[in-house]
């Protein structure tokens, strides 16, 4: 094993330009593939090619320079297969937390460390402290979406903090859904019982029973001549501006709410524009969707499919009101 003062020469002799041994090149490969592992951040196109470049004008002799460049492509290689491998989840501690981040086509199952169970959408990021034990409450931020199945502590609340909303639970099973580009951020209670409130308002608090699924609208929210919406449980709730409180839908296939549907690999829509479900598939496909005409993008579509392929689903859309598509080679769809 390389100590120390080992690995001080072997990288001052690379830098130098001096020719290294096969061990010592050997020894190298090993040395930035065990840093490109430990990378704690995200690397863009434009800073990896930077990298290479600087990389590349150390180096000295053109036999070592070329043999060095191409063990660093095949550890490159193998770093971006290994990405692919582990569907782009990205585990990145910092200060005590973890930080779960997922692309685009991506679901992931974890359980923390209290044994609350996730289910991780695509395109979303989980914050979460390695451990509950000394903390007061058990708090996590979710940005995206997610469904949480608690596990009960009577002595410490679950709370899950988003961009507009924060949720308080003690052992309660609902979904979240914040996207930060979306218009509508929402929770959906499936059992138990949870407190929600805006952001930055918590003097405001409401009060959600099973069934229930509190909606937040970035703009002002609905029209209607009353201040009020029926629920299911046949009370009256309270709606302030940007606010809805109102029983969520249940599925006629299986009795499970719409709103966790996606967990089951399953996407509901109900009357919704082809430009809200051109960003739902997105996410769940991992591709890039362009609506070339806004008339056609305004259109709505109510449909349930399931395990189904994204060329499917949109033909079977284009049925319902006639659209045309396009494929190019890497995989992007434009709807015209």
């Amino acid at each position: 094993m390389m100590s120390k003062l080992d690995t001080k020469k072997i990288l001052q002799k690379y830098h130098a330009g001096e020719k290294l041994s096969r061990q010592e090149t050997l020894w190298l490969d090993s040395f930035y593939l065990h840093k490109a592992k430990q990378s704690t951040h995200k690397i863009s196109d434009s800073d990896l090619a930077n990298n290479l470049a600087q990389v590349e004008s150390a180096l000295p002799q053109k036999s070592q320079r070329a043999r060095v460049l191409r063990n660093l492509a095949a550890i490159a290689a193998l770093f971006i297969c290994t990405i692919g491998v582990y569907s782009y989840f990205i585990d990145t501690p910092f200060d005590g937390e973890h930080e779960i981040t997922l692309a685009a086509g991506q679901q992931r199952q974890l359980t923390l460390p209290d044994g609350t169970k996730v289910t991780l959408n695509a395109s979303s990021t989980l914050t979460y402290p390695r451990t509950f034990k000394d903390a007061a409450t058990r708090e996590v931020t979710l940005v995206g979406e997610a469904y949480f199945d608690v596990a009960k502590d009577k002595h410490k609340h679950f709370l899950v903090h988003t961009d507009r909303m924060e949720i308080r639970v003690h052992g309660t099973a609902f979904n979240v859904r914040d996207y930060k580009e979306d218009d509508i951020a929402e929770t959906a209670l499936v059992h138990g019982k949870i407190e929600i409130w805006k952001t930055g308002e918590k003097q405001n608090t409401y009060f959600l029973a099973p069934r229930e699924k509190f909606t937040l609208t970035g703009q002002a929210a609905v029209s209607t001549p009353k201040n009020t919406v029926p629920v299911n449980t046949g009370k009256l709730v309270t709606k302030q501006p940007e606010i809805t409180i109102q029983p969520f839908e249940i599925s006629e296939t299986d009795g499970s709410a719409l709103e966790t549907e996606w967990t089951l690999n399953r996407i509901t829509i109900h009357e919704e524009s082809l430009q809200q479900i051109a960003l739902r598939l997105q996410r769940m496909y991992g591709v890039h969707i362009k609506i070339a005409d806004p008339t056609i993008g305004q259109k709505l579509y109510s449909a349930t499919f399931e395990n189904e392929t994204i060329d499917n689903i949109l033909r079977g859309l284009s049925v319902v009101s006639p659209f045309q598509i396009k494929k190019d080679s890497d995989g992007n769809i434009e709807i015209f």
